[in-house]
C-alpha cells in the first residue's frame, strides 16, 4: 500500500482492504490490540477509501492532534456524511465558524449552576425506574438505563414527559446508530442519499425522532414560556457578537438532536456497564454501598449536596468509563499535510484517536483489565498524563455536557446502589457492541435484589451475597 509516511508503522492486514475485516470482526479488540502493539501512530487501509487511516494511541499524540494542531483537522467524514440526516449541523458535526458560534451561544446553558437545577429531576426519574423493579425478577438493565436517561433528557431538555414514547424513540435511535456504524465500515460505503432498504429505514427513523423534537420546538415557540430547561435556553440564546442573532428551528433541532443523543445514549451505556462491573466485583459493591448507606441513612434519595460526600461512588463511575468508554474513539481528517511527533500525516488521511486503546494501555493503567476505582482518587487521577483518560473527548471539541453527564452518573449510581443490588445470571457475560457509542450487545440481563434499610441490619443483603 502507499503509506502517508514511510516512518508510520503499517498494521498487518489484507491487500487493498487492510485491517477492515479485523476491525469489523472485533472493533474493540482491534483497537485495544493496536494500542498495545503500536503505542504511537500506526496506519492501515479501511476498504476502498482513497486515503489511509492513521490510529493514534498515546496521550501526547492526542494533545498534538486535538489541541496543538486542531486547526489542521476536521471531523472525519464518516460521521459527518452518514450522521448528517440525524445530527444535521449540531455541535458534533459542525465545523469552523459555525461550530465556534454555536459553542459560544450554547456554553451558558451548560455552566454548573444551570445544570445543578436538574439534579432533583435526575434522581426522581431514577426512583421511578427502581419502583418498576421487583425483587427476584430479571430485567434488561441496559433497557432500564436507556429509559431512565431518556426520561431525564425529556425533562431537562424539553420539560416534558416522554416515557410513553420511550420504546419508539429508543428503536428509532438504535436504527440510526446501527445504520451509521454499518455504513462507515462497508468495503464500499454507500452515501445515505442513495436509496437502499437500509437508508430508507434510517430516514424513517430520523423522521420519527424529528416528529417529537419539532413538536416540542413548535409548542415552546407558540407558548413563549421559559421553563428553565435546555430548550428554553437554546431558544433564548444569542450570539454575543450579534445580539439580534439567535437560532432558527433547524439549528435548534440539530443541537437538540445532538444533545439528545449524547445525553441519552452515552450516559445510559456508562450506567449499564457500571453495574455490570459491580455485579462481578462484590468487594467493590460492599465498599460502594457502605459509603452510600452512610451518606444516605435509611435509603433517602441522594441530592446534589451529597455528591462531595460520595467520592468512591464517583470513582466507580469513572473507572467504568475507563474500561467501557461510551465514546470509544474520535475521528478526524487532515486538512493539509501535518507533522505529528516528527511523522507526516498526509492531507485527507483519516486519524482515529484510539480512546479505548489508551484506556486499556498497561503503560498508562497498570493491570488495565482490572476494575479498580482507586485509580480515580483525586491524588491518583492527578498523576495521569494529560489526555490519558478522555471519556468526553479533548480540546476545543470536548463534550459540552461533560459536567451534566458526570453529575447524572454520580447521582444515579448512588440512587440505584442505595435501593437495589443487581446480579448477573449464572454464566452470563456481556460483550460490547461498538456502534456510534459502546453498547452492551444483546442487552444486559440482571437479577434484581431489593435492598433492606433495616437500621439493625444495614448491609445484610451484601453480606449474604458474599456468603
Amino acid at each position: 500500500m502507499t503509506t502517508s509516511s514511510a516512518t508510520i508503522p503499517v498494521i498487518p492486514g489484507l491487500p487493498v482492504i487492510g485491517a477492515l475485516l479485523a476491525m469489523r470482526r472485533d472493533r474493540v479488540g482491534f483497537q485495544i490490540d493496536t494500542g498495545r502493539r503500536f503505542p504511537g501512530l500506526a496506519q492501515t487501509r479501511m476498504g476502498l477509501m482513497p486515503f489511509p487511516v492513521v490510529i493514534a494511541s498515546s496521550p501526547e499524540l492526542v494533545g498534538e492532534i486535538l489541541v496543538d494542531h486542531a486547526d489542521a483537522f476536521r471531523k472525519a467524514p464518516g460521521l459527518s456524511l452518514f450522521g448528517k440526516p440525524l445530527l444535521g449541523k449540531g455541535l458534533l458535526t459542525s465545523e469552523g465558524e459555525l461550530h465556534k458560534r454555536q459553542r459560544r451561544m450554547m456554553a451558558p446553558s451548560f455552566v454548573q449552576k444551570r445544570i445543578a437545577a436538574f439534579a432533583e429531576a435526575m434522581v426522581e426519574r431514577g426512583d421511578r425506574a427502581i419502583a418498576r423493579m421487583h425483587d427476584g425478577e430479571t430485567v434488561d438493565f441496559a433497557e432500564v438505563t436507556m429509559r431512565v436517561t431518556l426520561e431525564i433528557v425529556g425533562k431537562t431538555l424539553f420539560d416534558a414527559e416522554v416515557g410513553d414514547e420511550s420504546s419508539e424513540i429508543d428503536e428509532a435511535l438504535t436504527e440510526c446508530l446501527e445504520y451509521i456504524i454499518t455504513s462507515v465500515q462497508r468495503v464500499v460505503p454507500v452515501p445515505p442519499g442513495i436509496p437502499t432498504p437500509a437508508s430508507r429505514r434510517y430516514k424513517k427513523a430520523v423522521a420519527r425522532l424529528d416528529e417529537t423534537i419539532y413538536r416540542m420546538i413548535r409548542e415552546r415557540r407558540a407558548s413563549g414560556a421559559d421553563k428553565g430547561d435546555l430548550l428554553s435556553m437554546l431558544l433564548a440564546a444569542r450570539d454575543e457578537d450579534d445580539p439580534a442573532r439567535g437560532m432558527d428551528d433547524q439549528q435548534v433541532r440539530d443541537e437538540l438532536m445532538t444533545i439528545f443523543l449524547a445525553g441519552h445514549e452515552t450516559t445510559a451505556n456508562a450506567l449499564a456497564w457500571t453495574f455490570y462491573l459491580l455485579a462481578q466485583h462484590p468487594h467493590v459493591w460492599v465498599r460502594l454501598q457502605e459509603e452510600v448507606d452512610r451518606v444516605l441513612p435509611g435509603g433517602r434519595a441522594p441530592t446534589l449536596a451529597d455528591l462531595p460526600k460520595l467520592p468512591y461512588t464517583l470513582q466507580v463511575f469513572k473507572e467504568s468509563m475507563r474500561l467501557y468508554p461510551p465514546a470509544y474513539m474520535v475521528g478526524r481528517q487532515a486538512l493539509r499535510d501535518v507533522t505529528i511527533a516528527g511523522q507526516t500525516i498526509k492531507k485527507s488521511s483519516i486519524v482515529v484517536i484510539n480512546i479505548i486503546g489508551m484506556h486499556h494501555s498497561p503503560s498508562l493503567f497498570p493491570d488495565p483489565e482490572r476494575f479498580d476505582p482507586s485509580r480515580f482518587t483525586p491524588e491518583n487521577e492527578k498523576k495521569l498524563p494529560r489526555h490519558a483518560y478522555m471519556p468526553f473527548g479533548a480540546g476545543s471539541r470536548i463534550c459540552i455536557g461533560n459536567h451534566f453527564a458526570l453529575m447524572e452518573g454520580h447521582l444515579l449510581v448512588a440512587a440505584f446502589a442505595r435501593s437495589v443490588r443487581l446480579e448477573l445470571p449464572p454464566g452470563q457475560r456481556v460483550s460490547p457492541e461498538p456502534l456510534v457509542t459502546l453498547r452492551p450487545r444483546g442487552g444486559m440481563p440482571m437479577r434484581v435484589r431489593m435492598r433492606s434499610h433495616d437500621a439493625a441490619h444495614p448491609n445484610t443483603d451484601v453480606v449474604a451475597h458474599l456468603g
